[in-house]
């Protein structure tokens, strides 16, 4: 039955080039317009004498990450802008300007050592793969991943040639996004005209990123992604559905401590669906760090793997991760088939965030030497800092009774003692 209704769904699903008009507009409208409005104004600060430049930096990361919460809403299948997430402490954006940054050294590289004919092609490959990785970061989060131009290319090749015509309507609403902005640049005084470049620079890249998102929304079966939003397509059948309605008014009305309290009593008072559990646990990721935000991540991820949504499992476990290292589900069964996920997806970070997690929450497990030792050699081996590596199988040795397990734990210790700094 479910799986007519999201077939059924997926063909009334409108194509991303007859949306031209409103993914033009998306900037415009909704809380995107205030970001964009607030955003511009907060360029005016590298105006600003000594700081300047270090605000400026400040406010492109913030604009950054609107733009990727506004990819990651719509490729969830939301297509209303995101509200007050420039305060929201997801790594996902520095790990965005990492792969920015890595793909300009990469240029840069290649046009020194090979000459600049090779080095516009190589910029050019670069430019047409970009795309790719952005979706990629965006789908699971892991930079080694995204970085990995084998990604990008099967993404394309998945996609087919939609993927080329939304590289050029990208290229078309960023340019002409900075052409209209650099024309009225010239007939404005230097204070307005800063101000309209880059007004329409911001709208530029959040247009796109919302195209992107769309991309992803489109074509999420042929890229193996599960739109969160396939719920909230049928929300209608949902028995809490009235308890989602208060809530969102009460969100709508800038009252979010309203929209928890009518949340809470339900999520620990009796069984709701996911849909509710999404929604209370982004509520309390904005709000930081707490006991409540963790026990009830702990019940949400128990429940994703009871219906057996292993990805939204793992999208939780690493959005907790990157508010408390800590963090582990509730039983080491659950986190250990969560780090085996992570490890056959690739996504390594994951893997042995959740590994080193494990050890700490358990340290006198059976599992827990070999979960020190896993995590290690991806300490070492995988992101060369030997030094945790070394320190994290000295715990672990000190913990372990099994001779065996005691034999590997040493031979790892020897190999990381005698590699190359």
């Amino acid at each position: 039955m479910e799986d007519r209704k999201r077939g059924a769904n997926a063909q009334r699903l409108q194509p991303f080039w007859q949306r031209l008009p409103a993914i033009t507009l998306y900037p415009v409208r909704g809380p995107a317009l205030y970001s964009l409005i607030a955003l511009t104004l907060c360029t005016l600060l590298t105006w600003l004498p000594a700081i300047g430049w270090l605000l400026g930096i400040v406010t492109w990361v913030a604009i950054y990450r609107y733009a990727f919460e506004i990819l990651r809403e719509t490729a969830n299948g939301r297509m209303a802008s995101p509200e007050n997430t420039l305060n929201s402490s997801d790594g996902t954006v520095i790990r965005l300007l990492g792969l920015m940054i890595l793909m300009g050294i990469f240029v840069v590289t290649v046009a020194i050592f090979t000459g600049p004919v090779i080095g516009l092609v190589t910029l050019g490959a670069v430019v047409l793969l970009q795309p790719g990785c952005v979706i990629s970061l965006a789908m699971d989060g892991s930079l080694r991943h995204a970085a990995n131009p084998v990604t990008s290319i099967t993404i394309a090749f998945r996609i087919g040639w939609p993927y080329l015509a939304a590289f050029l309507l990208l290229f078309v609403i960023q340019a002409s996004a900075l052409t209209a902005g650099q024309w009225l640049h010239t007939f404005t005084p230097p204070v307005v005209g800063e101000l309209v470049l880059n007004l329409f620079s911001i709208w530029g890249l959040f247009s796109a990123f919302h195209l992107l998102g769309y991309l992803v929304y489109q074509y999420h079966d042929a890229l193996g992604f599960e739109p969160e939003g396939t719920h909230d397509a049928f929300a209608r059948h949902d028995p809490d559905q009235k308890l989602l309605d208060e809530a969102e008014h009460f969100i709508r009305e800038g009252q979010p401590d309203a929209a928890l309290d009518a949340l809470r009593g339900s999520v620990r008072s009796r069984a709701v669906s996911l849909p509710v559990h999404q929604l209370y646990q982004r509520l309390l990721r904005r709000k930081g760090a707490s006991d409540a935000l963790r026990d009830h991540a702990r019940q949400y991820i128990s429940r994703l793997l009871i219906e057996k949504q292993e990805r939204e499992a793992m999208n939780v476990l690493r959005d907790m991760l990157e508010v408390d290292p800590d963090f582990t589900p509730a039983e080491p069964q659950q986190a250990a088939h969560l780090a085996e996920r992570a490890r056959l997806g690739g996504q390594l970070q994951l893997q042995m965030d959740t590994l080193r997690a494990m050890f700490k929450a358990w340290p006198r497990a059976p599992d827990a030497p070999q979960w020190a030792l896993q995590a290690a050699l991806l300490l070492g081996e995988r992101y060369n800092r030997d030094a945790e590596a070394l320190q994290l199988i000295e715990d672990a040795l000190q913990r372990c009774e099994d001779d065996e397990q005691r034999r590997k734990l040493e031979a790892a210790k020897r190999a990381l003692q005698t590699s190359p700094a």
